[in-house]
């Protein structure tokens, strides 16, 4: 199963130095535990590794901004295995892949480990435990198809209409089209899953433009949701009843189960 979570209007990422990019770092995570019947990982149990990627995401990127130096790391993965126990609390901890530079393996640790406790595990989930495989992607390559979010604007280039952010007055756009995307052949093979985070421009036509990678996920993913997205629609955000263009982020969510 592909979820997409609906478009989020949410405040723009905050700028980070070029050579520090966060959409250079990709992340998104494999579930270990062997999933015979499918409905063991429906509602809520589905979204609850999504929850888990995100509260980890967001402090491994708090971690990656804060480092010194970043221009002379090279690309690599860490790649950790972990076990949630029913209660939230973290069983077992291993890295199962180094990216060949203690400080970026401790970096993904650490954001797993201060993530605990995670929420309670689901009550109608069967198993006593939840393994998930999860990859930190480190200063991966630019891709023509998904370009990252990048330099003092986040992405956003100069238009000839005033550029607004939704609030104070400004009340968001609102999807009338916005397929699916596909699933792209690599992650779908590796059962890798994860969100895409994509910035953009919704003008006073209600067309979606000037878009770019705000968080990745790699294998493919990013390229399969920036084809979508492309071709979403919107009615467009409204100040005092005018149409106004407005800068917002929107999540597409890519799951297995």
């Amino acid at each position: 199963m592909l979820g997409q979570s609906p478009p989020q209007e949410t405040a723009p990422a905050p700028d980070l130095p070029a050579t520090q990019s966060a959409a250079a770092l990709v992340s998104g995570f494999e579930v270990v535990n062997a999933v015979k019947n499918p409905k063991e990982m429906g509602n809520p149990m589905a979204f609850y590794p999504m929850r888990v990627l995100t509260v980890v995401r967001n402090k491994w990127l708090r971690k990656i901004r804060a480092f010194p130096g970043s221009t002379d790391r090279k690309p690599g993965f860490t790649t950790i295995e972990f076990e949630i126990n029913p209660d939230g609390s973290l069983r077992k901890m291993n890295i199962v892949e180094s990216a060949d530079d203690a400080f970026l393996d401790a970096a993904a640790s650490e954001a797993i480990s201060s993530s605990v406790p995670f929420d309670m595990l689901p009550a109608d989930y069967q198993k006593n435990g939840l393994t998930l495989r999860m990859h930190f992607g480190y200063y991966q390559p630019a891709n023509a198809g998904a370009p990252f979010c990048d330099g003092p604007n986040w992405g956003a280039h100069p238009t000839a209409y005033p550029l607004h952010y939704v609030g104070n007055g400004i009340t968001p756009p609102r999807a009338t089209y916005a397929p699916d995307p596909e699933y792209s052949e690599r992650a779908r093979k590796d059962k890798y899953m994860s969100v895409v985070q994509i910035a953009g421009t919704v003008d006073p036509r209600g067309i979606f433009a000037d878009l770019c990678v705000a968080q990745a996920a790699g294998e493919g993913l990013d390229e399969e949701a920036m084809k979508a997205v492309k071709t979403w629609k919107f009615d467009p955000a409204t100040l005092h009843g005018e149409p106004v263009a407005v800068r917002i982020n929107v999540e597409v969510t890519f799951r297995l189960y």
